[in-house]
């Protein structure tokens, strides 16, 4: 399999993790979840902004340069 075969599910995956967490932000900014009420929100929406920061570097970083091989 080549590369080109791995990327669309990986923005795939990429996308559905950022539309998670922009429903998440936006339910709670409307109001309709509370802290007192919502046990595990918070590592909930840490995980899931890793996750998205994560997919982030991975599609729109510059990939490393490799140093040149001295013999």
């Amino acid at each position: 399999m080549g590369q080109s075969s791995m990327k669309e599910p990986r923005m795939i995956f990429g996308f559905i993790l950022l539309v998670l967490l922009a429903v998440l932000a936006a339910v709670v900014a409307i109001g309709k979840v509370h802290q007192d009420s919502s046990y595990g929100l918070d590592y909930i929406l840490g995980s899931l902004a890793t996750l998205s920061g994560g997919f982030a570097q991975w599609a729109f970083g510059k990939p490393a340069e490799k140093p040149d091989k001295q013999d």
